[in-house]
């Protein structure tokens, strides 16, 4: 597995689609600043948004914008709409009876949130942008993008049975092809999204990610990446932003918490699938990092 895949699957990735709605203009919904990631995709027609302190872009059929962190915003049919409040524009459709309704036709919208665990210490959090907007031309050159946006679309229709848990589904995957392609069209030369860019970098990554257990030290890890070891460890560290060794410690312990969490495991054996030939060793890492040992916060989590 891609080492993208393996902290994705570690962050706990989940979605909630909140309607497909026609609104007619005038319209503005205000949307506050929130714990989830917020995501809009453009159906049919166009409308503007705006993010504080940035300047007003237009959005037409087929874009997808998307907030990692929930950052406050505001979408309308023009600047100079009224804007209502997100939360009661939602419950205004959950009740069939929007407060955009009328036949002035302007935009179709889909809107919901992504929600993972923003806990998690790895620079793929910190690698994640405020905003991403994907064009709907952007969006067509990834043929793979393209296809699940569509399905999305097709369905968020109130007529198709147990689409409320497929559409959740779908926007996931959504999700995940946003990010990667975020990651190709970035222009970002640090950080983990820069790293997994890089062909020999990433090749170590997902090495790393897929066998914590091994005893990875920087000659077989600058060996694997076919470079010095001195070129390596630099790399590393001015690309990603932590030593090889400290990104190893990291991902240890960030798998040893979710072996903690998800298995009944004995602690000796998750010392061993994480790398640590002794438990005292673990616990003691372990602890360093997380201010509990591994028995506390298996107590804590369970």
């Amino acid at each position: 597995m891609d080492a993208l895949s393996k902290v994705l699957e570690l962050i706990k990735l989940k979605s909630a689609v909140y309607f497909k709605s026609d609104f007619s203009a005038p319209w503005g919904m205000d949307i506050s600043k929130d714990p989830y990631a917020q995501f809009h995709m453009v159906v049919k027609g166009r409308c503007v948004l705006k993010i504080h302190n940035k300047n007003i872009v237009e959005l037409y059929a087929g874009d997808i914008v998307i907030f990692p962190f929930g950052g406050s915003h505001w979408l309308a049919d023009a600047k100079e709409s009224q804007k209502e409040d997100g939360l009661k524009v939602v419950a205004s459709i959950w009740n069939n009876n929007s407060l955009f309704k009328g036949n002035n036709f302007s935009t179709t919208l889909i809107c919901g949130h992504f929600e993972f665990d923003r806990t998690v210490e790895h620079s793929f959090i910190q690698s994640l942008p405020s905003f991403i907007h994907i064009t709907d031309m952007e969006r067509k050159e990834f043929s793979w993008l393209e296809s699940i946006s569509n399905l999305i679309m097709q369905e968020s229709g109130p007529d198709n049975i147990g689409n409320t848990v497929t559409i959740s589904r779908l926007a996931e995957v959504l999700f995940i092809h946003a990010i990667r392609a975020y990651i190709l069209q970035s222009n970002d030369e640090t950080g983990f999204f820069a790293a997994l860019k890089d062909v020999k970098l990433s090749s170590v990554l997902k090495l790393v990610h897929n066998n914590p257990e091994k005893n990875w030290t920087l000659e077989n890890l600058s060996s694997e990446a076919g470079m010095s070891r001195t070129l390596f460890a630099n790399k590393f560290r001015d690309i990603v932003g932590e030593t090889p060794l400290h990104y190893i410690t990291n991902w240890r312990i960030l798998k040893a918490k979710q072996f903690l969490r998800e298995s009944s495991d004995p602690i000796v054996e998750v010392a061993e699938k994480v790398g640590y030939s002794s438990e005292a060793a673990f616990n003691r890492v372990f602890k360093k990092k997380v201010l509990k040992t591994p028995a506390a916060y298996r107590r804590a989590t369970s």
